[in-house]
């Protein structure tokens, strides 16, 4: 996998960061729900769930692999699968963009429910 220079340091930092008294302090002053998300955009097999791993074991995260583009998934399934997840993880949301119709397609019979796909991006939310 190919980074910008110091990206993964900074993300590794950045998540230290976050799990600090002082980061959770902050949230719960703040009123804003204590996680975290990162964005990995990428062609398939360009290293963006090694990524997420190698993460998680620097920070010794456990790890809740979650694929979006499953047909029994719906938003009270994801719901339920996210507070169920365990303190200190890393929640890792595969083909993101699964979830997403185009809305040109959706009013359309005959490709109704048919979904596009640019790009694969994960989603890594990180769980207090």
């Amino acid at each position: 996998m190919v980074l910008d220079e110091n990206l993964a340091d900074n993300v590794i930092a950045d998540m230290r960061h976050f799990f600090t008294p002082e980061a959770a302090d902050w949230y719960h002053n703040a009123g804003i729900p204590y996680r975290r998300g990162y964005l990995l955009h990428g062609p398939p097999g360009c290293g963006k769930t090694s990524f997420a791993q190698v993460l998680a074991g620097e920070l010794q995260l456990d790890v809740c692999l979650m694929n979006l583009s499953s047909k029994d998934l719906d938003d009270d399934c994801l719901a339920e699968l996210l507070r169920a997840a365990p303190g200190r993880s890393m929640i890792l949301l595969e083909d993101v963009d699964a979830i997403f119709v185009d809305r040109a397609a959706a009013g359309d019979r005959k490709t109704q429910g048919r979904l596009r796909r640019k790009n694969l991006e994960q989603v890594i939310i990180l769980s207090s």
